[in-house]
């Protein structure tokens, strides 16, 4: 943080250094303007030095909250548009919301009680189209 206010500060000295620094095409303000210039570089340099360092040179990604998250997302039922249609999928999203349950909670117990159709058809969603579906890899990957 205090780096970040540091760099404002350097970038509203340049900011006026510009505007007033022109006079009888002197440029008398060039020094200043170089100083904050290398001075921020060399701030964000060592900042991002020490970041490395003392924070992300050692963290690991916790995969099994990360995963948990997702599965919370109400985002995963865009990947249901192609197959069940975008006003079942809205329909599925808003449930999710007001009851708390996730995306593929709820169509599981859709497709249990065979009422997630697919769409434009009376054929009901299988469990491996919507495995396939809600897969976060395949919403992330770009297809082959």
């Amino acid at each position: 943080m205090q780096v970040s206010a540091r760099i404002i500060g350097n970038d509203q000295t340049m900011g006026f250094a510009g505007a007033t620094g022109g006079q009888f095409q002197l440029n008398i303000m060039m020094p200043v303007m170089g100083f904050v210039v290398l001075e921020s570089v060399q701030l964000l340099a060592s900042c991002t030095k020490a970041f490395i360092e003392f924070c992300a040179l050692e963290m690991e990604a916790n995969q099994a909250a990360s995963e948990a998250q997702v599965e919370k997302s109400l985002s995963m039922v865009t990947s249901l548009n192609p197959l069940i249609g975008y006003d079942a999928a809205a329909a599925i999203a808003k449930e999710a919301f007001k009851s708390g349950k996730t995306i593929r909670e709820l169509c599981r117990e859709k497709m249990m009680a065979a009422t997630l159709k697919k769409k434009n058809s009376d054929v009901v969603v299988s469990e491996a189209e919507l495995n396939s579906a809600l897969d976060p890899r395949g919403m992330t990957e770009p297809e082959a």
